[in-house]
């Protein structure tokens, strides 16, 4: 691997995506969680869920194009299983981090608010992975025929980003859930 061109790849995304990390947590700290009890606690889980998921898959589809089972001209053909899984997984995941999450509230005694946390989540995650699942393609795609590493750009970029979406939309989803009840 050519470290210089690693370095000239991958230094002016991660630093950028740093700032973006510092906006998600801006975002995040403003958020107003008192009306859904509980769902402070999911949040990393809802976070890390995204980004491990998402994440992976950009990675999986730079090893595809490294491979030549990607079609950059036409990522969305060779893709289109994947895309879906990635949905899925995150949607399941998701349910189940918010199930485990009343489970152990019951247990300590304390009270969750079950269906708000879930339709918030469910919501969040429906829209982020549906989102970064179709930014993972193109990333890939326009990487990958710029002559950019997608494994040095794209995977990095996938897990920021999907901080940040992931934020911004359990903000949103937390308003509407507050303006709806």
């Amino acid at each position: 691997m050519n470290k210089g061109k690693f370095v000239r790849e991958a230094l002016p995304v991660l630093t950028m995506l740093g700032i973006i990390e510092i906006f998600a947590g801006t975002v995040l700290s403003k958020s107003d969680f008192h009306g859904i009890p509980g769902l402070i606690a999911i949040i990393p889980a809802l976070i890390s869920i995204r980004g491990n998921v998402a994440g992976s898959f950009a990675s999986r589809l730079g090893s595809m194009a490294h491979l030549g089972t990607f079609d950059p001209k036409h990522p969305f053909r060779t893709s289109r299983d994947g895309m879906i899984a990635v949905i899925v997984m995150s949607v399941f995941l998701s349910t189940l981090a918010v199930t485990v999450a009343y489970i152990g509230f019951s247990v300590a005694g304390v009270q969750m608010n079950y269906a708000g946390v879930l339709t918030v989540v469910l919501f969040t995650s429906l829209t982020s992975s549906t989102f970064l699942s179709f930014l993972s393609v193109y990333s890939v795609s326009l990487a990958f025929r710029k002559g950019v590493d997608p494994d040095n750009v794209v995977t990095p970029l996938i897990a920021t980003i999907g901080d940040f979406v992931t934020v911004f939309l359990l903000a949103g989803y937390i308003i509407l859930w507050e303006v709806v009840l």
